[in-house]
């Protein structure tokens, strides 16, 4: 003889089920942009990190060698013996530029390499200056016979003029100021009126 025990069966009904499935699907939708976004933010700010890092050890390389010390853009930057790329290389180098002329030669010691940006990360810089940045053995920028180096760098990227919150721009603008250190700059009006033309 079957006797029924009272307890009930637990789980969701189909009612309870959909409004779970109509919920997740509202947090998601809100989540994924916004969370696609931060990442976004987080690669541009790397991107600028490592351009400043690197620029910094330029002119701490040269204070400390006392000699002159380039940065430059680098098709090859990563083979045994890179040079530099004055038509615009997509990984970077920092070198020992003993001549000081935005090139490496016999002589010259490669310090640093570093491969391109992360993709969908566009860098541009001053109308009619070479991708180069020249640091005398005094840690002042100076120019190679070459013509002229840069001042200003602009990150941007899909983003393009984006205001990603309190007024921070997707995008980031380095100027390498007088006595060459590097200031980043990343509040919206900032990086869209630098004088490389802004996102």
């Amino acid at each position: 003889m079957n006797h029924c025990n009272g307890t009930r069966q637990g789980g969701y009904n189909l009612l309870e089920l959909m409004i779970t499935l109509m919920i997740a699907g509202m947090v998601l939708g809100f989540g994924i942009p916004s969370f696609t976004d931060f990442m976004a933010t987080n690669r541009m700010a790397a991107a600028a990190n490592d351009l400043v890092t690197s620029i910094h050890a330029a002119r701490t390389e040269a204070v400390k060698r006392r000699q002159p010390v380039a940065l430059c853009a680098s098709s090859n930057w990563a083979d045994a013996a890179p040079a530099c790329d004055l038509g615009g290389g997509a990984g970077w180098i920092v070198f020992v530029d003993v001549n000081a002329n935005a090139s490496v030669d016999a002589g010259d010691t490669v310090v640093l390499t570093h491969a391109p940006l992360a993709d969908g990360i566009n860098l541009a810089i001053d109308a009619g200056a070479l991708p180069y940045i020249l640091y005398g053995a005094n840690g002042f920028p100076q120019a190679a016979g070459v013509g002229p180096a840069i001042n200003d760098i602009q990150l941007c990227d899909a983003r393009g003029d984006h205001d990603t919150g309190g007024g921070v721009a997707a995008g980031r603008w380095i100027q390498i100021g007088p006595t060459g250190r590097p200031q980043t700059y990343r509040m919206q009006a900032e990086v869209q009126g630098n004088p490389v033309g802004g996102c």
